[in-house]
């Protein structure tokens, strides 16, 4: 099958691995050697590529599940780091997996939609086990080429007894968030931590923050992208109010620079700091640092109003290569995945909001958040909106804006990556 694969996400992702694709006698070869894979005792064998490493242990359970009741299949999982780049490589160089991670509502993803990657699922039944709002959001020019299973957002682990011996309440507006920083300082206690060392998390606090300060600002970085206007403009003061949020929750932490994921969700599950900015998919990483912490992930208050909205996006949705030689058999592994009594056991392990109908949600610490998802006051995250590359581009300049503290040189950056991507479309 003929792939253009423009994106330029997929063009970084090559750059950044190194490689400079294949010719066409080696695709044609790995497709061939992909058509005869199988077991030696004649099992069909599937590649299912997870992007949710933090899930991997769960869902080898699901795996074996599955192949119980299925003896003639084998589902191989692969969660590999930097899974996305991973993905992208291997799509543009014709290794495409048989079943893999979807984020179906963003940008690059559309692009290999369009480009025939995905097998079209739209005539499947079981696709709508998963919710009205998820399906919504999974379409694509009226068709849907992925599955979703569940929805993350964004917002502020506290740590229960840290707030609870301060005397303090979790903040849900932004003047309280400033008055338990000031409350913890005072106590000697630093209040953040943050993982600003990955450029691809400070980025995703960033994308998610500025749609908190406006939820359709995607619209003014169209205008910016495609006229004179600049986010330096008296009337976009979107992306200076976030910039300033920014570097204002950074006077309560420490050398946030220093830190990765890793370091900052170990340090908050072990006591050291009362709250941590970060995803819903990073619930698993704290818990599995100490299983005993009591903590409650609240939505991150709007730093300029009072009205709040959530941002969410299709974080687990899974398609099917549409060169997978087992088709059918794919399509028997995501159907099996969707039943509710058995991605029950996935959502209660690895702990991302769920969609599929009948799954109920026993996630504690993450409640608030469901709750917040499930009042329909939501929007999709930028980087659903935003050309190929925006964001990640986008991240380099975040960092040194938290580095040098310069909001006017951000805003210059910003109005230059806009433009760019935008006239690149």
């Amino acid at each position: 099958m003929k792939k253009r694969l423009v994106s330029v996400m997929l063009v970084s992702a090559l750059l950044v691995s190194g490689l400079a694709g294949c010719s066409l006698a080696e695709q044609t070869a790995q497709q061939q050697e992909k058509e005869q894979e199988g077991s030696a005792d004649g099992k069909v064998e599937l590649e299912f590529f997870n992007g949710k490493v933090e899930g991997e242990a769960v869902f080898n359970e699901v795996i074996e599940m599955f192949e119980e009741e299925n003896p003639d299949i084998t589902v191989k999982q692969s969660a590999p780091a930097d899974a996305e780049t991973v993905l992208f490589t291997r799509v543009s160089t014709g290794d495409v997996p048989d079943i893999m991670t979807v984020y179906p509502a963003e940008t690059a993803y559309h692009t290999m939609m369009d480009d025939g990657v995905y097998l079209d699922l739209s005539e499947e039944e079981w696709l709508h086990r998963a919710s009205d709002q998820a399906l919504e959001y999974s379409s694509w020019n009226g068709k849907y080429y992925a599955m979703p299973f569940a929805m993350n957002s964004f917002g502020i682990y506290c740590n229960d007894a840290m707030f609870e011996e301060a005397g303090l309440e979790f903040p849900t507006t932004w003047d309280e968030l400033m008055d338990v920083c000031e409350a913890f300082t005072a106590k000697g206690i630093t209040p953040f931590t943050f993982a600003d060392k990955d450029p691809g998390l400070l980025s995703q606090e960033g994308e998610r923050l500025i749609g908190i300060v406006k939820n359709d600002v995607y619209k003014d970085c169209e205008t910016v992208g495609t006229t004179d206007a600049s986010f330096t403009d008296e009337d976009m003061p979107y992306f200076r109010e976030m910039a300033e949020a920014v570097l204002k929750t950074r006077e309560y932490a420490g050398d946030t620079l220093s830190f990765g994921p890793e370091q900052a969700a170990a340090d908050f599950a072990n006591g050291k700091y009362p709250m941590y900015v970060a995803i819903t998919s990073k619930y698993t990483v704290i818990a599995q640092n100490n299983p005993d912490l009591k903590f409650t992930m609240v939505p991150y208050p709007n730093p300029v109003s009072n009205e709040q909205t959530l941002p969410i996006n299709i974080d687990i949705a899974y398609g099917i290569s549409s060169d997978c030689p087992h088709p059918e058999e794919a399509k028997m592994f995501l159907e099996f995945l969707s039943r509710p009594e058995v991605y029950q056991i996935i959502a209660d392990k690895e702990g991302t909001p769920p969609v599929i109908e009948g799954v109920e949600y026993n996630i504690e610490p993450l409640k608030p958040i469901k709750e917040a998802i499930d009042s329909g006051k939501t929007f999709l995250t930028m980087v659903n909106f935003w050309p190929s590359g925006w964001r990640s581009e986008w991240s380099v300049y975040l960092q040194q804006l938290i580095s040098d503290k310069d909001v006017e040189n951000f805003l210059t950056e910003t109005d230059r990556i806009c433009k760019e991507k935008y006239t690149q479309e």
